[in-house]
Parts: C-alpha cells; structure tokens; sequence
C-alpha cells in the first residue's frame, strides 16, 4: 500500500522536472542584454577580490551584500561557462528546482489538485521563465523563499521544530541571497501577531521554537551584513521607479488575472482554516505595502519583488483549486475546461518569450557593425556593456535622447555607429528628426511577438552622409526587418544609403 500512495506523486514529480526544465532551458543561449553582463563582473569580484575591501566598486557592493547567490552564481560560471547558455544554466536549474519543490511540498500541504494547478500556474508565469533564463540571482532567491515560506507552513501545521528550523535557515539563505527577502520573515512575523489577535488556533510553539532558534541569528547576521556593503548605495543611485510604477509593474509582471485572482484568495485566506494561505495572505500584504513605501525611500524596482511572489500565486491557485472544487461538483468537464482557461491566459506572453527572449538583441546589432565597421569608427551604444560584450572596440555610452552627446562624437566627419532600444515606442519627435537630418538606420532588430510587447533594436550610422534630404535618402525601409536567428546573422546586399 505504501509504495502505491507514493506512485502518483512520484509520477506527479517527474512529470513538472521533465516539463520544467524543459521550458527553462529551451533556447536559453539568448544574447546578452541589460544586467547579463554585470553579473559576470559581480561574479569575478567576489571570488577573485578580499570580501571585505577598502575601495567599493560599483560591482563590490551587491555580491558581499548577497553572498549567497552570487557565490551559487560564480560557482554556475565555472562549472557551466560564461557563455550565454552557461551563464544562464544556473538560473535555469534553480527555476526547474522552484517549480519541482513547491509541488512536492504543496502537495503534502493542500493535496494534489492544489499541487498541479500551482505547478502549471509557475511553469506558464512569463515572470518565472525570464528569471530563469537570467545571469541575475533573483531566481535563486526565489526558491529559497519559496523553501521557506512553504516549510514554515508545514511546521504551523504539524507544530514541528524540525521544519521551523529548516524554514527558518532557508529564510537567512534567501535573505543572504537578496536583500528583498526580508519581506518574508516580516510577512510570518505579521502572520504570526494576526494569528495571537485572531484567538482562533493555538500557537504552534514548538515551530517558532526551531524558526527563532535557527533562523534568528543567521537572519541577523544577513541582515548585518547586507547593511554594511550596502547601506550607502541607495544614496548613490539617481535612478528608481515610481509608486504607481512599481505597483502596476508588480500586477503586470504576475499577469493581471492571477493578479486580481491573488486578491480573491487574499480575502478568503482569513475566512479558512489553513495555515498556507493565511501565510501567504500575510506575506503578500507585506510584499503591497513594501511596493508602495520602498519606492519613496530608496531606488527601487519591480524585479525586487520577485522573490516573494509566490505567496501571491498560491493565493491565486489556490482561488482556482477553490473554483475546480465547487464546479466539479455539477460537471468535471466543465470545471476542468475554466481551470484550462485561467492557467492559459498567461500562454501568449510565454510563447511570445521564445521568439525574442523578452530582451533586445545586441549579439546580432555587434555582428552586423562589425561586418561593416571601418577604421576609426566610433561605436555608441545605450547600454555599452551588452553591445561591448561582443565587439572588440570600445564602446561609448550614449542615452537615446542626448543629441548633444552624438553630435560631439561624429565631430569632424567622423563616422559614429549608435544603438538604441526602444518597447513600441519610436525616439522622441525632436530626437527622431535629429537622427533623420544626421544618420542612416542601417538595420532594425525585432521579433513579431503574440502580446503586445516589441523589443526593437536600431542600429544607425551617423555622419556617412550629412545634411541629405529625404527625397536623396530614398524611401523608408519596411518596419520589421527582422532576423531569424541573431547567432548567424548576415546581411543582406543593399543599397545602405537609401535606408533610414
């Protein structure tokens, strides 16, 4: 009888490995783009420097502020490499290891229709998928919270010390992995005053017994140590993103229905009788408020709140497996067919990231200016790390709206190659008309996508051919000049002028 109660979890198991890191490691060799590349410096910096230094970098800071994941990280580096696929192996398995634990644990904890719909819900999550193709360490906070939170919930339940202990460390290891995961042991603190207030249950003593005594001085010691490598940078950023932007960002990024199906299962966490979902309740209020306040006081953005998301999905899940339960009871079909709607909703923007990766392509706009490129060119860019990382010139660091900037490079007829990214938007009117009277768009990278989402990349060229009018330049080129595969692009022969 045993080995037969264990046959369909087993099962249940290896079906979400094969299917998760299938989806996690699926065209993972995206170029690189945005933060890839600075996670390789951080990375370096950390094994390769004293830990404690004199001088801070820039790189220093974040990798001794969060120990934990980027030693993970430089340890992926080594093992896997530091190309696009190997930078992103170590991600990728720890979103696989995400996605596998919380159904192994969720199922001990509310059963196996609970388990599947919440295991779907995460491998279709597009938030998910790109933080696992990531050289950045949120993915391996994320499932040391996801360890964490769903552990102490199994140890209220069966007041266990073992488990509160077990959840208590792993809250210090997410913690030591990124600073944003202090929103989770704020979040059981606040679960566990709702719970003394409430009078309803008695306090499981024993399972804040292992969580204190375990987690307490590890948690204090990541907290120290995060103060001191970073309690001076917010002061040093001129960045960060607004309220509104950082709480809309926190619906988009988990997809708006699961979103407002989060809300639906925040209210009626406190209506029932387990443990998780009042947890969960409790450390998604946190992670609200958190997005509200951090915003005003330091530079912030929506990605730190990654790490504690999933209390918000098992809330939402958990309002599905509320919804599967009760339509069930009329018509299996029936209810099966709302669950298959609601966990595909999400579908386009998952299919959408593997035609483009959700990032520019910098790989193939390198490519291209270095098949072109003459002696004495200068190359720009508005992110030069990602455009560096494949060219072997130097590259400058230009903001898509400093004409002034531009107009001082091609000085004296030199010829500039700029790179700018856009999402839908074209340059600003004013900026749009300096590019038009001063350069030639040689080439436009992007990816037709299901959502309505577009990565565009441009690649002009700036002082090849001055002061032309538009009847001289010929006519615009077509909107999409996309390229199927930006690992071997080619261009095509053409007349380079009468582009723009």
């Amino acid at each position: 009888m045993a080995s037969k109660s264990w046959r369909w979890p087993l099962l249940l198991l290896l079906v979400f490995l094969a299917l998760g890191a299938a989806t996690r490691f699926y065209r993972i060799d995206w170029s690189f783009s945005d933060d890839d590349t600075s996670s390789l410096a951080e990375a370096r910096s950390l094994v390769e420097k004293p830990f404690f230094l004199a001088q801070v970098g820039y790189h220093d800071q974040q990798p001794r502020a969060q120990p934990v994941s980027h030693l993970l990280q430089a340890g992926a580096f080594r093992l896997f490499g530091e190309s696009e696929a190997g930078a992103r192996t170590g991600g990728a398995i720890a979103g696989t290891l995400s996605i596998l634990l919380t159904v192994l644990l969720v199922y001990r904890l509310a059963g196996g229709s609970a388990a599947v719909i919440l295991g779907a819900a995460l491998m279709l999550w597009p938030w998910h998928l790109g933080h696992s193709q990531s050289t950045r360490v949120y993915m391996y906070a994320f499932l040391f919270v996801s360890v964490s939170l769903l552990s102490a919930a199994l140890a209220w339940d069966r007041n266990s010390m073992k488990w509160g202990a077990l959840s208590g460390m792993f809250s210090a290891l997410a913690v030591s992995s990124h600073l944003s995961a202090i929103l989770l042991p704020l979040g059981l603190t606040g679960f566990v005053a709702a719970e003394c207030l409430r009078h309803r249950n008695p306090l499981a003593k024993r399972a804040l017994l292992g969580y204190v005594l375990v987690g307490g001085p590890l948690l204090v010691g990541s907290c120290f140590l995060g103060w001191l490598a970073m309690h001076a940078w917010a002061g040093q950023q001129d960045w960060g993103y607004s309220v509104p932007h950082t709480v809309f960002g926190l619906a988009y990024n988990l997809g708006w229905s699961f979103a407002l199906l989060s809300v639906i299962g925040w209210m009626w966490a406190w209506r029932r009788g387990r443990a998780l979902d009042r947890m969960c309740a409790s450390v998604a209020a946190v992670a609200f408020i958190a997005s509200i306040i951090c915003p005003s006081v330091v530079s912030f953005r929506p990605d730190y709140l990654f790490t504690v998301t999933l209390a918000f999905m098992v809330l939402a899940s958990g309002t599905i497996a509320v919804m599967y339960g009760e339509l069930r009871k009329r018509s299996l079909a029936f209810a099966a067919g709302t669950v298959a709607v609601l966990l595909a909703l999400p579908v386009p923007s998952f299919l959408s990231y593997y035609q483009d990766g959700d990032r520019q392509d910098y790989r193939a706009a390198a490519h291209f200016i270095e098949e072109h490129r003459q002696t004495g060119d200068i190359v720009a860019a508005d992110n030069p790390g990602a455009l560096g990382y494949y060219l072997a010139v130097p590259v400058e660091g230009v903001s898509s709206k400093c004409v002034e900037a531009l107009e001082s490079l091609s000085a004296g007829s030199k010829r500039v190659w700029y790179v700018c990214r856009y999402a839908r938007e074209e340059p600003p009117g004013w900026v749009d008309q300096w590019f038009w009277q001063h350069a030639v768009r040689m080439l436009r990278l992007k990816k037709a996508r299901f959502d309505y989402h577009e990565n565009i990349l441009d690649v002009y060229l700036i002082g090849a051919k001055q002061g032309t009018s538009k009847a001289e330049r010929g006519p615009d080129p077509p909107q999409d000049q996309t390229r199927e595969d930006a690992s071997t692009v080619r261009p095509q022969k053409r007349n380079l002028a009468g582009i723009r």
